[in-house]
Protein backbone atom coordinates (compact mmCIF):
# COMPACT_ATOMS: atom_id res chain seq x y z
CA UNK A 1 0.00 0.00 0.00
CA UNK A 2 1.52 3.24 -1.41
CA UNK A 3 1.61 6.07 1.79
CA UNK A 4 2.49 9.39 0.20
CA UNK A 5 1.92 11.57 3.52
CA UNK A 6 5.06 12.81 4.82
CA UNK A 7 4.30 13.98 8.31
CA UNK A 8 5.75 11.15 9.77
CA UNK A 9 9.22 11.51 8.04
CA UNK A 10 8.90 15.47 8.57
CA UNK A 11 8.36 14.72 12.52
CA UNK A 12 11.73 12.76 12.13
CA UNK A 13 13.42 15.71 10.78
CA UNK A 14 12.47 18.35 13.39
CA UNK A 15 13.20 16.12 16.20
CA UNK A 16 16.93 15.61 14.84
CA UNK A 17 17.12 19.03 14.75
CA UNK A 18 16.12 19.53 18.12
CA UNK A 19 19.81 17.95 18.81
CA UNK A 20 20.94 21.24 18.41
CA UNK A 21 18.53 23.16 20.80
CA UNK A 22 19.77 20.55 23.54
CA UNK A 23 23.04 21.56 23.24
CA UNK A 24 22.35 25.49 22.84
CA UNK A 25 19.35 25.08 26.03
CA UNK A 26 20.33 27.60 28.35
CA UNK A 27 20.44 24.75 31.59
CA UNK A 28 23.05 22.65 29.22
CA UNK A 29 25.13 25.89 29.11
CA UNK A 30 25.07 26.73 32.15
CA UNK A 31 26.01 22.93 33.49
CA UNK A 32 29.00 23.23 30.68
CA UNK A 33 29.96 26.58 32.27
CA UNK A 34 29.81 25.12 35.78
CA UNK A 35 31.55 21.73 35.04
CA UNK A 36 34.17 22.02 33.20
CA UNK A 37 37.27 22.28 34.49
CA UNK A 38 38.89 26.09 35.15
CA UNK A 39 41.99 24.83 32.89
CA UNK A 40 39.62 23.37 29.71
CA UNK A 41 37.56 25.22 26.94
CA UNK A 42 34.47 25.78 28.37
CA UNK A 43 32.73 23.61 25.43
CA UNK A 44 30.60 20.59 25.46
CA UNK A 45 33.70 17.70 24.25
CA UNK A 46 35.14 18.80 27.88
CA UNK A 47 31.96 16.91 29.23
CA UNK A 48 32.76 13.90 26.80
CA UNK A 49 30.01 14.96 24.28
CA UNK A 50 31.31 14.70 20.38
CA UNK A 51 29.17 16.68 18.58
CA UNK A 52 30.76 16.08 14.85
CA UNK A 53 30.06 12.21 16.02
CA UNK A 54 26.34 13.85 17.00
CA UNK A 55 26.15 15.65 13.92
CA UNK A 56 27.04 12.75 11.65
CA UNK A 57 24.77 10.16 13.46
CA UNK A 58 22.25 12.97 12.85
CA UNK A 59 23.00 12.76 8.85
CA UNK A 60 22.06 9.07 8.97
CA UNK A 61 19.09 10.11 10.93
CA UNK A 62 17.60 12.52 7.97
CA UNK A 63 18.84 9.79 4.86
CA UNK A 64 17.06 7.22 7.09
CA UNK A 65 13.86 9.60 7.31
CA UNK A 66 13.89 10.18 3.34
CA UNK A 67 15.05 6.42 2.89
CA UNK A 68 11.30 5.55 5.16
CA UNK A 69 9.47 7.99 3.22
CA UNK A 70 10.50 6.81 -0.06
CA UNK A 71 10.15 3.27 0.13
CA UNK A 72 6.51 3.78 1.47
CA UNK A 73 5.26 6.39 -0.99
CA UNK A 74 6.59 4.00 -3.86
CA UNK A 75 9.30 6.66 -5.75
CA UNK A 76 10.81 5.44 -8.42
CA UNK A 77 14.10 2.80 -7.71
CA UNK A 78 16.07 3.43 -10.35
CA UNK A 79 19.54 3.10 -10.69
CA UNK A 80 21.44 6.85 -10.05
CA UNK A 81 23.87 7.61 -13.14
CA UNK A 82 26.35 8.74 -10.55
CA UNK A 83 27.00 6.33 -7.92
CA UNK A 84 24.92 3.29 -9.68
CA UNK A 85 22.66 2.17 -6.69
CA UNK A 86 19.12 2.99 -5.93
CA UNK A 87 20.05 6.05 -3.65
CA UNK A 88 18.06 9.19 -2.22
CA UNK A 89 19.81 11.66 -4.38
CA UNK A 90 18.29 9.32 -7.66
CA UNK A 91 14.81 8.97 -5.88
CA UNK A 92 14.20 13.10 -4.63
CA UNK A 93 15.59 14.87 -7.14
CA UNK A 94 12.51 14.88 -9.82
CA UNK A 95 10.95 16.52 -6.25
CA UNK A 96 14.27 19.14 -5.20
CA UNK A 97 14.45 22.44 -6.25
CA UNK A 98 17.85 24.50 -6.26
CA UNK A 99 20.59 22.98 -5.22
CA UNK A 100 18.16 20.34 -3.63
CA UNK A 101 19.85 17.52 -5.82
CA UNK A 102 23.26 18.31 -4.69
CA UNK A 103 22.39 18.57 -1.08
CA UNK A 104 20.81 15.09 -1.41
CA UNK A 105 24.22 13.55 -2.99
CA UNK A 106 26.01 14.96 -0.46
CA UNK A 107 23.50 13.12 2.49
CA UNK A 108 24.03 10.10 0.44
CA UNK A 109 27.61 10.39 0.95
CA UNK A 110 27.44 11.19 4.83
CA UNK A 111 25.16 7.71 5.17
CA UNK A 112 27.71 5.86 3.62
CA UNK A 113 30.58 7.82 5.83
CA UNK A 114 28.98 7.59 9.27
CA UNK A 115 26.75 4.47 8.42
CA UNK A 116 29.43 2.12 7.16
CA UNK A 117 32.94 4.02 8.12
CA UNK A 118 34.26 5.30 11.35
CA UNK A 119 33.16 8.22 12.79
CA UNK A 120 33.53 10.71 9.59
CA UNK A 121 36.97 9.12 8.50
CA UNK A 122 37.20 7.95 5.00
CA UNK A 123 39.30 4.51 4.29
CA UNK A 124 39.72 1.79 1.44
CA UNK A 125 36.42 0.52 1.84
CA UNK A 126 34.83 4.23 1.62
CA UNK A 127 37.00 5.00 -1.19
CA UNK A 128 36.37 2.08 -3.05
CA UNK A 129 33.06 2.59 -4.51
CA UNK A 130 31.46 5.76 -6.54
CA UNK A 131 30.10 8.30 -4.85
CA UNK A 132 28.14 11.48 -5.43
CA UNK A 133 30.63 14.35 -3.93
CA UNK A 134 33.13 13.12 -0.82
CA UNK A 135 35.84 11.80 -3.23
CA UNK A 136 38.80 10.71 -1.25
CA UNK A 137 41.73 12.69 -1.45
CA UNK A 138 39.84 15.18 -2.85
CA UNK A 139 38.94 18.46 -1.07
CA UNK A 140 35.66 19.65 -1.99
CA UNK A 141 33.65 22.37 -0.71
CA UNK A 142 29.77 21.38 0.55
CA UNK A 143 26.50 22.86 0.33
CA UNK A 144 26.67 24.20 3.70
CA UNK A 145 29.74 25.74 3.32
CA UNK A 146 32.01 23.46 5.43
CA UNK A 147 35.08 21.94 3.51
CA UNK A 148 35.72 18.31 3.18
CA UNK A 149 39.35 17.71 3.54
CA UNK A 150 39.46 14.47 1.43
CA UNK A 151 40.11 12.47 4.01
CA UNK A 152 37.75 13.33 7.16
CA UNK A 153 34.50 14.89 7.59
CA UNK A 154 33.87 17.69 10.43
CA UNK A 155 30.27 18.87 10.72
CA UNK A 156 28.56 20.62 13.16
CA UNK A 157 25.70 21.81 14.29
CA UNK A 158 24.61 24.29 12.21
CA UNK A 159 25.28 21.78 9.50
CA UNK A 160 22.36 19.72 11.04
CA UNK A 161 20.39 22.30 10.44
CA UNK A 162 20.95 23.66 7.07
CA UNK A 163 20.53 19.81 6.15
CA UNK A 164 17.36 19.11 8.53
CA UNK A 165 15.95 21.90 6.62
CA UNK A 166 17.08 21.21 3.36
CA UNK A 167 15.62 17.30 3.86
CA UNK A 168 11.97 19.26 5.36
CA UNK A 169 11.35 21.41 2.51
CA UNK A 170 12.00 18.32 0.04
CA UNK A 171 9.73 16.15 2.19
CA UNK A 172 7.01 19.43 2.34
CA UNK A 173 6.65 19.29 -1.26
CA UNK A 174 4.70 15.51 -0.61
CA UNK A 175 2.03 17.66 1.85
Amino acid sequence: MTDTNAARAIDLVKRIAMMCDFLEDPIITQAIENGVPVTMPRLPGALGFDIPLWVGLGMVGLWSALDAFSERAALSRTKCAICNRICIRGRFSPYAQGNGPSILGELDDFRHLYAHNFAGEVDAAYSGKRRHVLVSGTTVQLSCGVQFNGQRLQLDLPQLRFYSGAVQNILERFA
